[in-house]
């Protein structure tokens, strides 16, 4: 008692002398995370924390900020010195961060063979910047779309789209004939889910956003001013809603008032919890390929996953410091066994993956025969990414609102996107 009065002493003097540094904290590990505040997946990280600190006899104070609030938090805390011990992150965010002063690069924490042992190379390959490792998976997977057996059986279909032509008929079916529902929940509100649909919608169309040079090329050609034609006509036929973000969706799905969104695998534990239904509401969780505009074409889609960044005051830190053994703890075979599963996603661990929970889940085995080959994210890869993605999301909200027609749109993305990424390529 008397130690734990002297620490708790030491915090609030800390504090109010205003040091600089870490964050003043009774707790061994500060955890910043989304998931935690997650309604479906807070009990399986509280199950995480307990099993670390039962094991370490290390504590660990979660802070739970919502997905669409944590880069601004983190960046917040950065400028403030109160960033966390850990912090979760999706990983199209990672290059926004790599220069956040006291990034840890834990090639020098674990030592990159190692973790190159461990590691799936594609999972591994998310958290790399350069020859950094400034981040590590914690589970992976793809954005893909997903469809709703229910409403699709109560609209009379009974085969799943895969033609953008087939889609379309196949939503105002359900519009027509299932009461008070969206059809396709597409995300109209949330710049970060905004860009995922019109990214999956821009590459199904043929276009492409921005080229491995840096160059922009959404304005380039017609696919673009299609793609966003196509879903500014969805908003117009009343075929998805406005103020739809992808919470939203999961909760419209899981009422069986939806029959398609675009989501990570772990949307089946969001469903299974806001359906209150269970592992009873599997039965109408359809991964499915991206509709084509043509036969053989490639279905699109995202790689996706979560990543594990590591803050110290001085961006060093070796592998017994707390918070690098509760990333080992995280992304050891006791943790990959169970938390990933829980969240409907693959492991990232090699072992992991071998599990026979996870080579004979078939919701596992049919998402990723669904998902074919995902792309990495073209916009997230950037260090402006952040102000690509608001970009984006401002132009084609602009369109889907009938603020400005879609080629207008695309023309103004064009230019506001060659604008941000002038300074990255002159810095390249």
């Amino acid at each position: 008692m008397k130690n734990f009065k002297s620490m708790a002493s030491a915090v609030v003097i800390a504090a109010g002398l205003g040091l600089t540094g870490q964050a003043a904290q009774a707790a061994d590990v500060s955890f910043m995370s989304f998931s935690y505040a997650e309604e479906a997946a807070k009990p399986s990280v509280e199950a995480l924390l307990k099993g670390f600190e039962a094991q370490t006899k290390l504590t660990v104070e979660p802070l739970g900020y919502a997905w669409g609030d944590m880069q601004k938090n983190i960046f917040l805390r950065a400028r403030s010195k109160t960033l966390p011990s850990v912090a979760q992150l999706s990983e199209r965010w990672l290059p926004s961060f790599a220069n956040v002063a006291g990034l840890v690069d834990l090639n020098e924490v674990y030592g990159k063979d190692k973790l190159a042992s461990i590691f799936a190379p594609d999972a591994l390959a998310m958290g790399q910047i350069g020859s950094k490792q400034n981040a590590l998976p914690l589970i992976s997977g793809s954005i893909g779309l997903i469809g709703n057996k229910a409403v699709l059986e109560k609209a009379g279909i009974t085969k799943l789209p895969t033609s953008v032509d087939e889609f379309r008929t196949a939503l105002i079916a359900v519009r027509d004939k299932v009461p008070n529902s969206v059809p396709y929940t597409m995300a109209t509100k949330n710049n970060g889910s905004i860009l995922l649909d019109f990214m999956i919608w821009n590459w199904t169309f043929g276009g492409e956003i921005i080229d491995e040079q840096g160059k922009v090329k959404v304005g380039n050609g017609d696919a673009g001013k299609k793609a966003l034609g196509f879903m500014v006509g969805l908003m117009k036929d009343r075929l998805a809603a406005p103020e739809i973000d992808r919470p939203d969706a999961r909760r419209l799905v899981a009422q069986n008032a939806s029959a398609f969104f675009f989501d990570a695998p772990q949307a089946r534990t969001h469903l299974r919890s806001f359906s209150g239904q269970g592992a009873a509401f599997d039965a109408n969780v359809l991964p499915m390929p991206t509709p084509v505009t043509a036969a053989g074409k490639e279905p699109a889609s995202i790689q996706w996953g979560h990543l594990l960044v590591q803050f110290a005051a001085d961006g060093k830190a070796n592998a017994e410091a707390p918070a690098s053994k509760f990333i080992s703890y995280l992304t050891s075979d006791a943790a990959q066994a169970t938390f990933p599963l829980e969240q409907s996603a693959l492991p990232v661990t090699k072992s992991g993956r071998a599990d026979p929970k996870v080579t004979g889940d078939s919701f596992l085995a049919a998402w990723a025969k669904a998902a074919g080959n995902p792309r990495r994210n073209e916009v997230g890869i950037w260090p402006n990414a952040a102000e690509l993605t608001q970009i984006i999301g401002e132009e084609v909200q602009g369109a889907l609102l009938g603020q400005k027609s879609a080629d207008d749109a695309i023309q103004a993305m064009q230019k506001r996107l060659e604008m941000s990424m002038a300074n990255v390529n002159k810095q390249n």
